[in-house]
């Protein structure tokens, strides 16, 4: 698993606090749910949790502390009421969580967190892996902000030997706007290919501040 890099909890909070501070959503009716994800991270007034395709959030007296005491990126079967539902976020009411001890995914996850430059690019631009927000930079500004969704398969049916990683760009359609198949990681390089275009392996080296 990866080093701690520096800079990147400052980061993942500015993330937790947007989503704390999105605008209300139109109440609806209360929706059972439940199914597998993962932990994202708590600040003061809940917890996050990320699964089909929604970040959820879980305030403190709807069963956040139930969350407080999991490492990040946790993979967990949940169970509870959904409220408040938008595009890619809701709130949850927790009534059950455990956690799963062999997901496929949750450790490549930890160890792709944070900030990744393409080798041998001369532009200043890279892409950071917060929780399960992809992030594009181009220096030092925000491009484009997509959530991960990962599994064996593209959203568009292509099958991978490995984990494939769709990705959603926020705000816009439902459909994938990429997906890329995790070639290789470890502390200090990850290889990515493209799985939905011409780039191919795509070798990225960690960023250390």
């Amino acid at each position: 698993m990866c080093c701690v890099v520096q800079g990147f909890a400052v980061r993942l909070s500015v993330v937790v606090l947007g989503l704390a501070g999105l605008a209300p959503l139109p109440a609806l009716a209360q929706e059972p749910f439940e199914g597998r994800g993962y932990f994202i991270a708590c600040g003061e007034e809940g917890c996050f949790l990320n699964a089909a395709g929604f970040d959820l959030f879980v305030a403190a007296d709807q069963g956040a502390a139930m969350l407080a005491d999991l490492p990040m990126l946790a993979a967990v079967e949940f169970r509870g009421t959904l409220s408040e539902i938008g595009d890619s976020s809701a709130a949850l009411h927790l009534e059950a969580v455990e956690r799963v001890a062999d997901d496929l995914y949750e450790g490549n996850l930890q160890a792709m967190q944070g900030d990744w430059r393409p080798v041998g690019e001369a532009n200043p631009f890279l892409i950071g892996i917060y929780g399960m927000d992809w992030v594009e930079i181009l220096m030092e500004e925000e491009q484009d902000r997509f959530m991960m969704s990962v599994g064996d398969a593209c959203a568009d049916g292509v099958v991978y030997a490995g984990m494939a990683i769709s990705l959603y760009r926020h705000g816009d359609d439902p459909g994938a706007d990429a997906c890329w198949g995790l070639e290789f990681i470890d502390d200090a390089r990850l290889s990515l290919r493209d799985l939905s275009g011409d780039f191919g392996v795509v070798d990225f080296e960690r960023v250390i501040d």
